[in-house]
């Protein structure tokens, strides 16, 4: 995928899923109290939060990729203080996805089918990562 999309202009940019909220999670906890991966895995559930919500992703779908990753023994969720919430939003916006100032998401609408390049409002943002799924 890497090879045939190096710059990430379509196919490769659906590994982004979960990225924006996970580096944001890595950025806020100074790397060191999440692995990449856990970080990215709580990102994936965030992200399917606001498929559901803006793309139609199923929430079976959504139910299952959580229950995949708590099998896995990745953590699905992360709780903030309003203070936390801000510094991860505040670091979203330093994301490689940021778009003429605005944070982009990649959003899924079925298992291996995403949307790129998504707006999504902060206050959509918000209420995801308050979720417990």
């Amino acid at each position: 995928m890497v090879e045939h999309d190096e710059k990430e202009g379509g196919l490769r940019a659906i590994l982004n899923f979960g990225h924006t909220i996970g580096h944001a999670i890595e950025a806020i906890s100074s790397y060191s109290q999440y692995l990449h991966g856990e970080a990215i895995a709580i990102g994936m559930v965030k992200a399917a939060a606001l498929s559901a919500r803006l793309t139609g992703f199923p929430h079976s779908h959504q139910d299952r990729l959580k229950d995949l990753l708590q099998k896995s023994g990745l953590p699905t969720h992360i709780p903030l203080t309003s203070a936390q919430e801000k510094k991860l939003i505040a670091a979203m916006s330093l994301d490689k996805k940021v778009k003429d100032g605005e944070v982009r998401f990649v959003l899924a609408r079925s298992i291996g089918a995403v949307d790129f390049d998504c707006s999504v409002p902060e206050e959509l943002v918000l209420w995801a990562l308050r979720q417990e799924f």
